[in-house]
């Protein structure tokens, strides 16, 4: 075949592509010890960058790419060798790259993980239902490669890096899973790093917050309430959601906390990386989830509470068809709850939410349960409510089992489900999701 160039007027034999090299057959699994990549997540034509820590040197072998549900989508030849670099919790790990790999074009958007442990993000630039906004901050600050995390005794760090190796997070697996399923509505996944840019998320009807999101920038958070106000739904399927505020380096590889506005050298009062629920910051978390965690507390502890949600409005349209009684209970032990303000209980128990503090067009307690913090009673509140009469509508679910093993992967998982489609095909459709 000749093809004949314009510019030189000059003709070039195109020769044949090369035959495909065939993969190895050799995997590299037995091999891998741990590893990580140069980003958290990727849009389709990127390139990723892996880094494999190695027990032995391995001349070719094959390095497997999997969904979140254990299933190999791709596979590429890679060789391995030992990293000798040091490795530590501010400064990463330091390794050489083991392979790059080009993302497909046509790769769908999701979670992915190179030989089924190390996760990395695909996103996508087109028009979605649902963006999930899987939280890599807070995985990060929990993480303890290179020995030390956001939570160390001695010598607590004040930066993390995310050029080590960090697992995807459990209290969300139920829900990358389940979300990954569905077949008749379109999905997109993005890293709340990702949330600095409202671009991540604008393409989205409903943002989805699973897990334990607990680690937030002033960016990040603008960029929710932005969502919000401009008339797009969330579902908060997440526990001590805004609890701490963080910056990122220049570079992106550091997540910056220092947990006290006299150590952080930051200038900007508003940027000082303490929690969200300090005065100082002028941001308050019921400003923008309806709920905080100081409110809420721990579940999983002697407080006489149900280890779930007693039922407090069986009539919500959240909950149809699963035939719940008011005092019935939704099975969700949970470690740590967000709790709404309330004014107190009903002749019944049932607490009465503080509509003038939130000052919401409209809220509905959904159930609660019982906590404790600091030596006092806590009320963890699954609660559903819209800002203003222009902005969309937040279902905080505020227990970070709800995604766990505990929530959708446990007693009550089909309920927990089922509740979480309920309100996706509400707000797909602008229905209600009020009872009265």
């Amino acid at each position: 075949m000749l093809l004949v160039s314009s510019c030189l007027m000059k003709e070039t034999v195109l020769q044949p592509a090369p035959p495909p090299v065939p993969l190895p057959t050799t995997p590299c699994s037995p091999h891998v010890v741990e590893g990580f990549t140069d980003k958290v997540s990727y849009f389709p034509g990127d390139s990723v960058i892996i880094y494999l820590q190695t027990r032995e040197s391995v001349s070719l072998c094959k390095l497997d790419i999997f969904d979140v549900n254990g299933n190999v989508v791709s596979s590429v030849a890679a060789s391995l060798f030992p990293q000798l670099s040091p490795d530590t919790t501010e400064a990463g790990y330091g390794y050489l790259p083991t392979v790059k790999i080009l993302v497909p074009p046509a790769t769908a958007s999701g979670m992915y993980l190179v030989e089924n442990e190390i996760p990395f993000i695909v996103k996508t630039r087109k028009r979605v239902d649902i963006t999930i906004v899987y939280p890599i901050n807070t995985a990060n600050a929990y993480s303890d490669s290179g020995g030390k995390n956001l939570y160390s005794i001695d010598h607590r760090p004040c930066l993390v890096s995310f050029l080590r190796p960090i697992p995807l997070q459990s209290r969300s697996e139920y829900c990358l899973k389940w979300f990954s399923s569905l077949q008749d509505i379109t999905v997109g996944y993005v890293s709340d790093v990702d949330l600095d840019s409202y671009s991540s998320i604008e393409l989205s009807k409903i943002i989805v917050l699973p897990g334990h999101s607990e680690y937030w920038t002033r960016a990040g958070r603008l960029n929710f309430d932005r969502f919000v106000n401009e008339g797009g739904h969330a579902l908060i399927l997440s526990g001590n959601t805004m609890w701490w505020q963080v910056r990122y380096s220049a570079d992106y590889t550091n997540m910056i906390c220092y947990k006290d506005a006299l150590l952080d050298p930051e200038s900007d009062p508003l940027l000082k990386t303490i929690n969200w629920d300090k005065d100082e910051l002028h941001y308050s978390i019921l400003s923008s989830i309806g709920a905080d965690f100081s409110r809420g507390g721990y579940g999983l502890q002697d407080d006489a509470g149900w280890d779930g949600f007693k039922i407090s409005t069986p009539g919500s349209p959240l909950l149809k068809g699963l035939g719940l009684k008011k005092g019935d209970t939704l099975s969700l032990p949970s470690g740590e709850y967000d709790g709404a303000p309330i004014l107190g209980f009903d002749a019944n128990g049932y607490p009465v939410l503080d509509s003038v503090q939130l000052n919401f067009k409209k809220i509905e307690l959904i159930g609660f349960d019982k906590g404790s913090r600091a030596g006092k009673e806590t009320i963890g509140t699954f609660i559903v409510f819209q800002k203003s009469v222009s902005s969309g509508i937040i279902m905080n679910a505020a227990s970070y089992g709800w995604c766990s093993s505990d929530g959708m992967g446990g007693a009550s998982g089909n309920s927990i489900k089922a509740i979480t489609r309920n309100a996706i095909d509400l707000l797909l459709k602008n229905e209600s999701v009020f009872s009265k």
